[in-house]
């Protein structure tokens, strides 16, 4: 049985005897660089998407941090933890020219080798990628020439209409890369795998182009809480056409051997990655109901916690509001939603929050404790929002604890692995227009 909690507009809902949301303290304000990419398109730029997975993150004592310069180049920063100066790389080999805000930089970070993978500039287009030699994260010198040329393809695979790569590492080493071919509305989602210097196809897991849809993660990752045997959990939504309004549903599976196989909720295998893939909209895979006309965004953010509870930041109309086509104007009264479950009863929850975004989306995320934290802007207000959420509550204190001036745009990227190791909230944050782009600071605390 489902458990449905709602907090009406205005209310915080706090269940007596149970801690308040954590609270959050600046620590500081960096400016990553005052020279983004300043072109505007479908309501974001290209900086700071909500499918950058990951556009800001930590490895060992270093965080790193991917833009678009104005010029179109690739810069990679990076600095040492807590508290020293953004050191930048240039990569002037390749020049974009698109202002497309789908054709972000993402960061993947391959724990074995020490490795920085870097892809970017794609939106129903060639695959472009690069990665740098051993050791980056580690004493290799921090300069551009420690970075390959530009590739096309990871493997002899084609890889000549995909968009939204996505870096996840598996907790003994291995790096794995999922991405979707095809376009919105009909397309599929593969998986790749880099050990031992090389890539390799592992094959398509989601398959929609057989259906006439494609399916839109609002995430995928692996869990920790059984060294031996770490599940790979990945969420999404389905569109059914290239029109936002068809966005519909949540859907969950789970893999116990690296995306091979793949489980549905209740723990049965249900799929073969390359030979008999997750159907994207099966009956079988949907744990939440979200009719279509709802102002569900597609991609908005999914975190796994210490006790490997998958949380799903997702954003549509409250169950009180009218159905509406019209995808922008649901969105200015789309709510965030908070869905998360539980891992030993395999119970879904959800709980509605008053936080409005407009075009926006949030990133959540979690510390130490298993405490929820999200960044979100409101395209309309131009204003940053952090909220929180007890783990003692539920999960229903949802509180705002920071409000910005009304300086920012686009969607904020939260450093999960920072706030998960050293309970510090890093939120790279672009400021409206596009060329300034600040790394906020937060002490939580809970």
């Amino acid at each position: 049985m489902k458990r449905f909690t709602t907090l009406a507009a205005g209310l915080l809902l706090i269940v007596p005897g149970q801690q308040a949301a954590p609270v959050v303290t600046a620590v500081s304000t960096t400016v990553l660089t005052t020279n983004g990419r300043t072109a505007l398109t479908y309501t974001g730029y290209m900086n700071g998407e909500s499918f950058q997975q990951d556009g800001i993150v930590t490895d060992g004592g270093r965080q790193y941090a991917a833009f678009w310069d104005s010029d179109g180049y690739v810069n990679l920063s990076r600095r040492q933890l807590p508290s020293g100066a953004w050191q930048n790389l240039r990569l002037t080999d390749y020049r974009t020219t698109s202002t497309d805000s789908h054709n972000v930089i993402s960061i993947g970070i391959a724990p074995a080798d020490g490795t920085i993978h870097l892809a970017f500039d794609t939106h129903s287009s060639v695959f472009r990628y690069r990665k740098s030699v051993a050791g980056l994260t580690g004493s290799a010198p921090w300069a551009a020439s420690s970075f390959g040329a530009v590739q096309s393809s990871l493997t002899s695979t084609s890889m000549a209409v995909v968009t939204y790569p996505q870096f996840f590492a598996h907790p003994d080493g291995t790096l794995q890369l999922a991405i979707r071919t095809g376009v919105s509305g009909t397309g599929d989602e593969v998986l790749y795998e880099y050990r031992a210097g090389a890539w390799t196809y592992v094959g398509e897991f989601i398959d929609g182009t057989t259906y006439n849809n494609n399916a839109y993660l609002f995430g995928i990752e692996y869990d920790n809480t059984d060294p031996a045997t770490p599940l790979l959990h990945a969420t999404w939504t389905v569109r059914e056409t290239s029109d936002a309004s068809t966005n519909h549903d949540l859907f969950y599976a789970y893999s116990r051997d690296k995306g091979r196989t793949w489980r549905n909720n209740a723990g049965t295998v249900v799929a073969t990655t390359g030979s008999s893939p997750l159907a994207s909209n099966a009956a079988g895979l949907k744990v939440w109901s979200i009719a279509q006309n709802r102002g569900l965004i597609n991609q908005e953010s999914q975190v796994v916690d210490a006790a490997g509870i998958v949380h799903v930041l997702a954003s549509h109309l409250p169950a009180s509001a009218p159905s509406n086509t019209n995808f922008t104007a649901a969105r200015e009264s789309a709510v965030l939603v908070h869905y998360w479950r539980d891992k030993a009863s395999k119970v879904w929850h959800q709980t509605y929050t008053p936080f409005l975004e407009r075009s926006s989306r949030g990133d959540i995320a979690v510390d130490a404790a298993d405490n929820l934290y999200v960044a979100s802007g409101d395209s309309s207000t131009k204003k940053l929002h952090i909220e929180t959420a007890s783990k003692a509550s539920g999960w229903t204190d949802w509180t705002i604890r920071y409000t910005s001036a009304a300086i920012y745009f686009s969607d904020p990227l939260i450093d999960h692995q920072r706030l998960k190791t050293q309970n510090v909230m890093s939120i790279f944050t672009p400021r409206y227009g596009g060329s300034q782009i600040d790394v906020q600071d937060w002490r939580v605390s809970g």
